[in-house]
């Protein structure tokens, strides 16, 4: 008798429940339209003239012997010019895995007038060191030890405190 009042009630029980909707799909909902954009008013610009005349190269010679050594230089009509010579120098450098290789050294200069008349001249070696410039227009790098001045007769300042506490303000009635 109790296995049927439970089983009875556990039918009821499923009966009462309510069976589940299906979910509408996405394309049942109604989709939001958008006004389109009007196309960017775009209006080309011509390109700039350049009222520029070829530079004439009045001068230029390149000679690379079969031993690995080179000269080249080269002048133009408005005052450029360059020089360069290398030569190979055996061993000096070493490669990402430690084997030494051989390399070059260079040297040679370069010039131009700038803007104010003046003409500019650098001369250049690069070996194992590095690139190497010199010139008057390159800046001179600041010292980075200074000598430290001898101070003689220093007095230590009295000691004064930041603050001083004033007097309670006291009204007069």
């Amino acid at each position: 008798m109790k296995v049927f009042i439970i089983a009875a009630l556990a039918v009821l029980a499923a009966a009462d429940k309510p069976a589940p909707h299906p979910r509408p799909a996405y394309s049942a909902y109604p989709q939001p339209q958008y006004a389109p954009h009007p196309a960017p008013a775009y209006k080309a610009h011509p390109a700039p003239a350049y009222n520029a005349k070829p530079i004439a190269i009045l001068e230029e010679e390149s000679v690379h012997s079969g031993d690995g050594t080179y000269n080249s230089h080269f002048s133009t009509e408005n005052g450029i010019y360059r020089s360069e010579s290398g030569a190979p120098l055996p061993g000096y450098g070493k490669n990402a895995y430690g084997e030494t290789e051989d390399s070059y050294k260079q040297e040679g200069q370069w010039s131009y007038t700038n803007a104010y008349g003046e003409k500019v001249e650098v001369k250049f070696v690069a070996d194992e060191n590095g690139y190497q410039p010199s010139s008057d227009v390159l800046p001179t790098p600041v010292p980075t030890q200074y000598p430290t001045p001898e101070v003689s007769d220093y007095v230590e300042p009295a000691y004064q405190p930041a603050y001083k506490p004033q007097p309670a303000y006291k009204p007069a009635y």
